[in-house]
């Protein structure tokens, strides 16, 4: 399914049959489909986070699945089509993956509430609603790490020790704990990484939850340290000493060479003949 974003697709005549064909799901969808339960656990998740809906995996013959911002499939509210097309819920930053399953990428706190699939099966029409709700990153919640991170992000090989420190100036005493890749995995101030292996690489955030609300801190990633290999250098070449000449400069320079090729001829015959005299003289 194609989820490539046309940014002229409000005035074109596929948006026509798009808003046609959402209008006809949702019509249709109370009296043709059955609602199934929905998950009952919230998606918690911070900003900076990537959500992922599946489509039910307990459903067989799934030939299509649309989704839409809301707990009713309404026209208005469609992120794709059953064609995989963007609706005007989309906002580019959904994706379906090859199950039909929708993935929001860097989510903010506006992303947070309800999602419905309308599922085409060979049964019928099936429809699920999941429900994501986002923290939103507060400076109330400061997180501090050892060894320090640059921009967000912290680089340390395997085996070494990562220690990360959550402060919060929230006036009622929160509650602390944290999450990794979007999931909470551990409560408490500290987060200690005794020593880092493959599976804690990843993205981390302290959440402070009280009766007022959740606040979350800004995300900091885990990775391996990039290795930067200078390019070798190739010597320069120096090219050989040529002085180009043309022209007149060319004229003077070979009359030049034949005036002393002349010159030495000339020289070497006086020499030869002098020396003749002198052997007659003798």
């Amino acid at each position: 399914m194609s989820s490539s974003l046309d940014s002229g697709f409000g005035h074109s005549p596929g948006w026509k049959r798009l808003l046609l064909t959402g209008t006809l799901l949702a019509s249709c969808t109370c009296s043709a489909s059955s609602e199934l339960p929905s998950s009952a656990s919230l998606n918690f998740l911070t900003e900076g986070a990537v959500a992922h809906l599946p489509v039910p995996s307990n459903i067989d013959g799934v030939l299509a699945a649309s989704w839409f911002r809301g707990h009713e499939a309404q026209p208005e509210a469609m992120i794709f089509s059953p064609e995989g097309l963007p609706g005007p819920g989309h906002t580019g930053r959904e994706t379906l993956d090859t199950q039909g399953s929708l993935v929001i990428s860097n989510v903010t706190a506006q992303d947070s509430g309800s999602y419905t699939a309308v599922l085409e099966t060979s049964r019928g029409r099936r429809s699920k609603t999941e429900q994501i709700r986002v923290n939103a990153s507060s400076d109330l919640v400061l997180l501090l790490t050892f060894p320090s991170h640059i921009q967000g992000v912290i680089q340390s090989d395997l085996n070494y020790s990562v220690i990360m420190t959550c402060l919060s100036a929230i006036s009622l005493k929160p509650i602390l704990y944290w999450t990794f890749n979007g999931k909470p995995c551990e409560t408490g101030e500290y987060l200690i990484i005794r020593k880092l292996s493959w599976k804690d690489l990843g993205t981390y955030a302290c959440v402070a939850k009280n009766s007022q609300g959740e606040y979350s801190s800004d995300p900091v990633t885990i990775l391996l340290p990039q290795v930067n290999v200078d390019p070798t250098k190739a010597e320069p070449i120096m090219p050989d000493a040529v002085l180009p000449v043309s022209g007149g400069s060319a004229i003077a320079l070979i009359v030049s060479g034949m005036a002393g090729v002349v010159i030495l001829t000339g020289g070497m015959g006086f020499t030869i003949l002098q020396s003749q005299r002198r052997r007659i003289q003798i």
